[in-house]
């Protein structure tokens, strides 16, 4: 797959939000958690849209 490169403007409370959920250990550092997170986000998207192709059948 091809890397991309995504920039991000997270305000303090994000950041503060992201650097707690990396400490529960969830990932191992604030890259990792938002690839987690893309990849989540994206896997719905893409879950969502073939539901919505097979209703629409």
């Amino acid at each position: 797959m091809k890397e991309r490169v995504v920039v991000l403007r997270l305000n303090q409370q994000q950041l503060e939000l992201i650097d707690r959920t990396v400490q529960a250990g969830v990932a191992p550092d604030r890259e990792a958690l938002v690839r987690l997170a893309l990849r989540e986000y994206s896997d719905q998207r893409r879950k969502a849209v073939a539901s919505k192709a097979s209703n629409d059948e």
